[in-house]
Order: C-alpha cells, then structure tokens, then sequence
C-alpha cells in the first residue's frame, strides 16, 4: 500500500518547501506508508511535475516508488489480485502492461483489486489518475491557479474546499499544456469494466446449491487476500479482523481460520467507546459482550487456530484529543454519522488495547498487523439495512394482525422492485459513502483495509442472487429476514449461534454515536461542528 501525492506546476522554479498546500498534505500521506517515502521531481512541459509516495511493504518483493521508465512514471497504491502478480510487486507489473502495451486505457481496464493510481505519460504532455471499479482507495485532486494536486488525502487548508473526491468507474486526464481536466466514464471505452448490475430476479426453487457457491466465493475472496502477506516473524499475527462479533465478521473469521494452517494467529479488533452520555463502559457495550461471546465460540469451533480478542477501550478524554484529526482525515464526509462510524474505525485500526486471555483475564497488547479485513459490503449486497426491510413492513404489519389461517395476499412485485433500486443505489454510492472515509482513518495508522464481500468475483456472484433471497419476506407468517442468504451461509459453517443475530451498526454497538453531554437529540445526518 502506498500514499500518493501529486503536484504539477507550470513554473520551472519548484517552490515546494513553500507550497503550504503541498507540505500539509505530505504529512498526511507520509503517514500511510512508514517503510519508504520518496520525492522525485520531473520536468514536464515548461512546468514541473512532483511526485511523493509512502510505501507500506507488505509482500515481496519490496519496491521503492514512484516507477519510472522511458515513457511513463506510475505511483500505485492498494493491491491487485490478477494471477499476474502473485510473484510480482504490483506497481512493476503495471509498468511493464504500460511500457508493452503503450495504452494506458487497456492497462487499467485490465486491472483486477483495490486500488488508485496516477499515470505521467511523458510522451503525451498529459496525467492519467482515478480509482478502481468501485473506489475502494480514496484519491482526491484539485486545479489551483492552474496548479494540479492529486492526494490520498485531503489537506486541511484554506483551499481543501476545492478538492474532489475522485468518483469511481472514472478515469480523469489532465493537459499538462492547457491544465484542463477531462473525465472519462468507463462506460464510454470497451476496455474498462462497466458498473455492477443488481440483478431482479426475484425467486428461485432450489436455494442450497446457492448457498454452496455462494461459501465457495467467499472462501476465496479471504484466501486471497490473506495468502500474499510477508511477515518475518511467524509468532505475531499476520492480519487482523474489524470485528464486532456480529454475523458478517464472523463469516470472515470461520472462512480465515478454515483455510489457515493450524497455529495460524488471527487478531479479532473490538472497538468499544466509554461514553459519558449514557454512561456506558466499554466492557458493557454491545459490541463488546457479543466480542467476547462469539471470540470463545470460535475458539471452540477451530481450536487449532489462535485468535486473539483485542479490546480496544477508549476513553472520553482520547476521543476528544483525536475528534479534530478524524473530521480532517474524513473530509469531505462531514456530518455526526460519519463522525461517529470513521472514529470507531479510526481506534480499532490503530489496535492498542488488551488481549483477553480467558473469560477473566487478559494483557495489554498492541496489534502490529498491516493488513485487516473488514466486513463492508455484505449490508449493501445482501440487503441488511433497516431501509431494505421498510419496503416490506406496511404488508408485514398487516399480516402480523390477522389471523394466521387465512390466505396471505399475493406480494406486490414492485416491492422487490424498490428493492432492487435501493440495492444497486447502494452499491454504486459505496465510494463516497464509506469506503473513502474509512480508507483514509485506517491508513493514517500505515494499515491497510481489504474487502473479501467486495472481491470482483464474489460481487458478480452476489448480484445474481434472487431479492428474495436477500430480503427474505415470509407471506405466511409477515417476518421479514434480512441478509436471509449470509444466515443460510452461517448455518451451513455450522455457526448457528450468529446465524440469527440482529445488524448493528458500529456506532450504537461500540456507543461511539453522541458521545458529548447536549448531543442526545443529534440526527446523524447533521453537519459536523
């Protein structure tokens, strides 16, 4: 994983070391990659181009960035699961597609992962930059006074209001002669990948071959993204799990631990908040009794395997001396709801709390994992929101009332149409909503997040299974099940004592939400202070 920072000026005196916007934005991408950083400048077009990056070296090979060749200089940050590069670093291979193919267009489209970059095509006069598929990294930019800054992060200046996040399925383009931007949608060029499609079947007749494949994907998903990871030392964990204990990573740790060598340690992150409002401890919030409850039922169903519960308690006082770097750190995501989610993310990644030994002891311990897997996605792809259940209530309310002998009405199907809309809206929004927001709190910590429910392979799957299988609305009884499918799946990794459990979002679950006196009638759509 990498930090990227980018600045192309058209005046040839460099003028960094005085570039306030520049120098605030270093620092925060010097954050994300503590192994290497590396400045180079190149000049380009009567202007010069500068580029920063900060690498965190995860696999071997090691490499320095930015790459350069002849034709092109590449800064990449994330991670590529092509079978290409299993015995390859990342940002060699794509200069290598770059320098054979000389199409930048077929290169990125050809790239399979999670990721953003930026291109320098030195032949062109121009800047290629953007994001994967789904904008799993984040990447901002900016045009001041004809000046171009492109960063991982966004800088807390007097200017920050006039960067971009970058969207996803786009590739931006910038004339170093004219400074113009150009935004290319990938729909419009055959060698990008087009926007998943949240498919509208409805039904099916036989559901557990289903489940089946649906476990088969998964499996490796997780085993993709856990395998290529270095490490020296083989008595520390390799990665980690945001883990609140609820059924998605759950799912998560059970597919880990199944496909790991025994002896394998797992770090399992449970964030809980101390929060003065409610006067709830950490050790009594939900997040944490269900932790500690499914951490025990794992180690029981994969007694090989070593998974240490890391309680990561936050006090008051902690929380206020970091709320002012995480609303920077977020932008341009501002109001109490992303406040409240990014923080928990923000003190789980970082990972300093206790290791729990048995049911009344436990250490202190600090998690050195670079790498954690988060359970993001499974709400938006197998419909576990409040908002995909309401479709349903006005006829399950009905149904809940009348007696249980008479013949249920028939479901109107424009129900799983709206469902269906909402699923996809989701899917599509998940760049802006979540994924660049927690991208930049946990990389501040030179972490890096992946996202097994967001394998390209897996969501393809995922989309093409029946909204009935999803939402799952009994006309019988009026119950309606969310995220029905991910509890078939619970069931049939005998996990039965999550395949019933309620979604929570983090917020109410580590009681990070409202968390100051006077905030209890707070919406968590309102802006941030």
């Amino acid at each position: 994983m990498c930090g990227i920072l980018l600045r192309f000026s058209r005046s040839s005196n460099l003028e960094i070391d005085n570039d306030y916007t520049f120098q605030s934005a270093k620092q925060l991408v010097s954050e994300r990659g503590t192994d290497y950083q590396n400045l180079i400048h190149i000049p380009a077009n009567n202007g010069v181009a500068s580029l920063y990056s900060s690498v965190l070296s995860i696999r071997s090979p090691f490499t320095q960035q930015p790459l350069r060749s002849e034709l092109y200089t590449v800064q990449f940050n994330g991670e590529l699961y092509n079978k290409e590069t299993r015995d390859k670093n990342d940002g060699h291979w794509i200069l290598e597609l770059l320098n054979d193919y000389d199409d930048i267009f077929k290169v990125v489209g050809t790239l399979e992962g999670e990721f953003a970059y930026t291109i320098l095509a030195h032949r062109e006069n121009k800047i290629y930059f953007g994001k994967d598929q789904l904008g799993k990294k984040s990447l901002a930019y900016t045009v001041i006074d004809g000046t171009l800054y492109i960063s991982s992060c966004i800088p807390d200046v007097p200017t920050r209001t006039s960067f971009h996040e970058c969207k996803n399925l786009s590739m931006y383009i910038f004339d170093m002669e004219t400074s113009e931007i150009v935004v290319l949608p990938f729909k419009d060029n055959d060698y990008f990948p087009k926007e998943y499609s949240v498919s509208d079947v409805r039904d099916i007749e036989i559901y557990q071959p289903l489940i089946s494949q649906i476990v088969e994907s998964l499996t490796s998903a997780v085993c993709t993204r856990t395998n290529n990871i270095h490490t020296l030392n083989t008595s520390i964990a390799k990665y980690a799990i945001l883990f609140s204990g609820g059924i998605d990573c759950s799912i998560l740790a059970s597919l880990a631990a199944k496909t790991s060598p025994a002896g394998t340690i797992i770090d399992l992150l449970n964030v809980s908040f101390y929060n003065p409002r409610t006067k709830t401890l950490p050790q009594n919030t939900p997040d944490r009794k269900l932790g500690i409850q499914n951490w025990e039922n794992l180690r029981k169903m994969y007694p090989s395997i070593r998974f240490q519960l890391v309680e990561v308690d936050v006090t008051y006082e902690e929380y206020m001396d970091h709320k002012e770097k995480v609303k920077q750190l977020i932008y341009p995501n501002d109001t109490e709801m992303d406040l409240s989610i990014a923080i928990a993310f923000y003190f789980a990644s970082r990972g300093k709390g206790f290791s729990r030994i048995n049911a009344n002891e436990k250490i202190p311990y600090e998690s050195t994992c670079k790498v954690l897997l988060s359970g993001l996605g499974a709400d938006e792809l197998f419909g576990g929101y409040t908002r995909h259940e309401r479709f349903f209530t006005p006829i399950s309310n009905i149904r809940k009332k009348q007696d249980k002998s008479t013949v249920p009405e028939t479901v109107d199907a424009n129900l799983y149409h709206l469902l269906q809309q909402e699923l996809q809206k989701d899917l599509s929004n998940l760049w802006i909503r979540n994924l660049s927001r927690d991208d930049k709190v946990i990389a501040c910590w030179s972490k890096e997040v992946r996202y097994p429910f967001l394998d390209t392979h897996f969501i393809n799957y995922a989309t093409s299974v029946p909204l009935s299988l999803k939402l799952h609305y009994d006309p019988q009884s009026g119950d309606i099940t969310r995220k029905w499918t991910l509890r078939h799946v619970a069931d049939q990794l005998d996990m039965g004592w999550v395949s019933n459990e309620a979604k929570r979002a983090i917020q109410f679950g580590a009681k990070s939400a409202k968390m100051e006196a006077g905030s209890g009638k707070m919406k968590g759509t309102d802006k941030l202070a």
